[in-house]
């Protein structure tokens, strides 16, 4: 009588290289920016805007020496290259509501707040410092 046999080839399973380290992806709106404006009375405005994350950034305005910090502040992502800032729900017509454009290296702020600052601009320049 015959012994069935056993298949005793060796049998290789693919190995997947698996990194265990984190990839870093790059967050293009991650920094720190500033913009200043003097109105025609000469009382400068400016805003400091710290960006963690889209979900945690920080806004400081010194308006002629009086200053207010919002914090925890949370983005709304209206395309890739527009946030809105709501930093000030109860202020009327949307004078706590910013507004940042970028366009490759360049980056704009816009809004009421901004408007009124210098009427007749919509956009400003806004400087990214790192």
């Amino acid at each position: 009588m015959v012994q069935p046999t056993k298949n005793t080839e060796n049998v290789v399973a693919q190995a997947q290289n698996t990194s265990t380290k984190p990839t870093a992806v790059s967050d293009p709106w991650k920094g720190n920016y500033h913009f200043e404006a003097l109105n025609r009375d000469q009382i400068k405005t400016s805003y400091d805007i710290t960006i963690i994350s889209l979900n945690d950034i920080s806004i400081q305005i010194n308006d002629d020496g009086d200053k207010v910090s919002y914090s925890h502040i949370k983005a709304e992502v209206l395309n890739d290259d527009n946030i809105k800032l709501a930093f000030d729900p109860s202020l009327e017509d949307e004078m706590g509501i910013i507004y940042i454009e970028k366009s490759d290296d360049t980056y704009l702020i816009s809004g009421y707040p901004i408007y009124f600052i210098n009427p007749g601009n919509n956009e400003m320049p806004l400087i990214k410092e790192k």
